[in-house]
């Protein structure tokens, strides 16, 4: 069999389709419809939080993660406020300042 033969059988075979009846395909419909499960239901949405601060931790997505942000944030205020000169406030000590960039006009000059 040449694949010529082939597509000459299935050119006959789609030209003398069978008629089918139209209550069975009403039937074969019905019983598709019937199988098919039945959509979920949605759960009931919860209220939206009225105060700025629960709205503020659904925005962050959570309470947890609100006061690990919150915590870095302090940290990080705290940590670039606080320079060793100003340490000594904290510790009752002295501390020497070591000035790295003594001349900082190198920043701002061309070439």
């Amino acid at each position: 069999m040449r694949d010529k033969d082939l597509d000459e059988l299935l050119a006959l075979a789609a030209a003398n389709r069978p008629a089918t009846d139209p209550e069975l395909l009403d039937r074969v419909l019905a019983d598709a419809i019937a199988a098919q499960p039945k959509p979920a239901t949605a759960p009931p949405r919860p209220a939206p939080p009225h105060g700025l601060l629960q709205r503020l931790a659904l925005a962050f997505g959570g309470g947890a993660v609100l006061a690990g942000v919150t915590s870095t944030l302090v940290l990080g205020l705290v940590i670039g406020y606080l320079n060793p000169t100003t340490l000594d406030y904290l510790t009752g000590g002295t501390v020497e300042a070591i000035d790295l960039f003594p001349d900082a006009e190198f920043l701002t000059l061309e070439g």
